[in-house]
């Protein structure tokens, strides 16, 4: 059985935000070069490219691709966002989004979208905190992470951007875990 979740969280917001980016591409196909690609670095404008943090990880290529990482972002992101709190949530997905805007700028030569990437993160999180906290079922988690990298390399879907959602993910778990949290506590408290 599923667990409870609020209705007003971080996550339903950040699907929310995908159906509503979404639903505006199917009517302003140009929405689209608002997608990670270095079109606008390129041409030196860069208070556009710099939106492309955010705005790449809500569109979508179709309702099937929404519905997916919607589907996703809902069941796991909202079990991560009761683990983490709202504010370290936040700070999550800003973290996340900044770590991949680099990466794929840096090694993307197409135009990425959609929030798979996070997803990966928050998956990666997800299952860091069920080892650590001693839960076997980490095991079956390790599995799933294996089954979304291998959809990369299917063909017109980011292995980079699933792959550095994973990273994205163990490096926030490793930034905030006992080992390293003392240190940046002070960030989010």
């Amino acid at each position: 059985m599923f667990p409870r979740f609020k209705t007003f969280s971080i996550s339903n917001i950040l699907i929310y935000i995908s159906v509503v980016f979404t639903a505006i591409s199917f009517f302003y196909q140009p929405i689209f070069q608002l997608g990670m690609n270095s079109y606008f670095l390129d041409r030196w404008i860069y208070h556009i490219f710099i939106t492309q943090i955010f705005t790449s990880n809500f569109l979508h290529w179709g309702l099937m691709h929404l519905a997916f990482n919607s589907l996703f972002v809902y069941l796991f992101g909202n079990q991560v966002e009761n683990l983490l709190w709202t504010k370290k949530y936040i700070i999550f997905f800003i973290f996340t989004a900044v770590v991949i805007w680099l990466w794929l700028t840096a090694m993307s030569a197409g135009n990425t979208i959609g929030i798979s990437w996070f997803c990966l993160a928050v998956l990666t999180y997800y299952t860091l905190a069920l080892w650590q906290r001693g839960n076997i079922e980490y095991k079956w988690w390790i599995t799933a992470i294996i089954v979304n990298l291998a959809i990369g390399f299917y063909p017109g879907i980011s292995f980079a951007g699933h792959a550095f959602g994973c990273v994205a993910g163990i490096l926030f778990f490793l930034l905030t875990s006992n080992f390293i949290g003392k240190v940046m506590q002070p960030l989010w408290e």
